[in-house]
């Protein structure tokens, strides 16, 4: 099959069709990458299943330019996967992670951001499942949260502290709309 130089598509172009090959997929029996519903990938033999365990374990960059081991989806797997890349492509980074929810990618980010001992600044109006996050879970790993007016620079300013991990805030805001000029 001819290659393409990504080069030669303009960025909309790329958005909307992604790559034409991925090192995520096997091309050879498909034109197109189906959608993948498995939750768990036939392992023919224990030595596969170990090739996926220290493939997923390895750094990025031995992995770079081959097609991994699927063993679970948790772990990995294909359509996330290229998701996850036509993200990358879209911003300009590095990498790109998907999330099933917001709730999960809201969890996920503050818990990368923040550890024991820091404090979220967070603009009060929010969905009830963050507010529930900030104020009944993330305290259990000693993580407080204050709450401030983030619409108001200078009260923004003044809730922020050398212990501060992350500003949160919704806008529009859930579920009242209200929108923060960022």
């Amino acid at each position: 099959m001819p290659t393409t130089r990504r080069d030669q598509y303009r960025f909309s172009t790329r958005l909307i069709h992604g790559k034409h090959r991925s090192e995520k997929w096997d091309y050879d029996h498909h034109v197109i990458p189906p959608r993948t519903a498995s939750t768990t990938f036939r392992l023919d033999s224990v030595r596969r299943g170990q090739k996926g365990f220290q493939e997923f374990g390895a750094p990025p960059e031995a992995r770079e330019g081959r097609r991994p081991t699927y063993i679970y989806d948790r772990l990995d797997e294909p359509t996330t996967a290229m998701l996850e890349d036509q993200y990358r492509e879209a911003e300009g980074g590095e990498s790109a992670c998907a999330f099933a929810c917001g709730m999960a990618a809201i969890s996920a980010a503050l818990m990368a951001t923040c550890k024991a001992g820091n404090n979220i600044v967070a603009h009060p109006t929010m969905y009830g499942c963050t507010f529930s996050l900030l104020t009944n879970r993330l305290p259990r790993f000693g993580v407080a949260t204050r709450f401030t007016d983030c619409s108001n620079v200078d009260a923004l300013a003044g809730a922020l502290d050398a212990r501060t991990g992350a500003v949160y805030l919704e806008t529009p805001a859930n579920p009242t709309l209200e929108c923060l000029d960022l």
